[in-house]
């Protein structure tokens, strides 16, 4: 399969507000003793995603995203911090993260966050690659170079990719072995996942773009940053 697109626009990333230094950062609600450490709780889910926090939790978020999404990796840097503090933390909501690519260096990524060891590894990968979006997608291939990655065989396009955009050196200085990455390039059936995966919530949500949010099995409506899923996920939280 060729995904290989001509060109790959780049788009600048917002960063989150930062405090005034004159404000006390807010303090952590004490926790109550043996109380679980939700946010440390990771599971690989049947969908392909990874549930974080408690699997009984009564409001179930899902949010679907792209590693080259900008607004995605705006959501990680502003509202994921949040959700995980003053939400998953409490054991009131799970947060399930479901891989939606939109071009091979979406699937060149995804196949090396599936080749970690574990799913809370799989998570902070995903993670590190939003924080690292902008420096990754500055090495995005041209027209000339995305040519000759169409001409190479099937089985080597991604590990082709990673090399030319450095996301093995990155994947290997963030604790992956050399290896196992490039073994991991080479499976299709990693890259067949990831497909997979977006295939499904175009059948089952109609999910056209990310970040998309998902609540209780309901798609919520032009919700595409935490300034909009906030309310949103508060009210769900009041309700239950």
């Amino acid at each position: 399969m060729r995904m290989i697109s001509a060109a790959i626009a780049v788009l600048a990333v917002a960063t989150a507000t930062a405090l005034p230094a004159a404000q006390p950062a807010p303090k952590a609600a004490p926790k109550a003793a043996n109380a679980p450490a939700w946010n440390n709780r990771v599971v690989a889910t049947a969908e392909g995603g990874w549930l974080i926090g408690n699997p009984a939790a009564p409001v179930k978020l899902i949010e679907y995203a792209s590693y080259t999404c900008p607004h995605c990796a705006h959501f990680a840097a502003e509202g994921l911090p949040i959700v995980r503090r003053d939400y998953i933390a409490t054991g009131k909501v799970s947060l399930e993260f479901r891989q939606f690519a939109l071009n091979p260096i979406d699937l060149t990524e995804g196949m090396l966050v599936r080749c970690t060891a574990t799913p809370g590894a799989a998570v902070a990968m995903g993670e590190k690659l939003f924080a690292d979006q902008q420096k990754i997608m500055a090495n995005a291939p041209d027209r000339a170079a995305a040519d000759k990655l169409n001409a190479t065989p099937e089985a080597q396009i991604h590990v082709a990719l990673a090399q030319m955009m450095h996301l093995d050196d990155w994947a290997i200085a963030n604790g992956l072995p050399a290896a196992r990455a490039n073994a991991c390039l080479a499976n299709l059936k990693l890259r067949d996942q990831i497909v997979a995966i977006r295939g499904k919530a175009v059948e089952t949500y109609n999910i056209q773009g990310t970040p998309s949010f998902v609540i209780n099995g309901k798609v919520l409506d032009r919700t595409f940053d935490w300034q909009a899923l906030e309310p949103q996920l508060k009210a769900a939280v009041a309700g239950k």
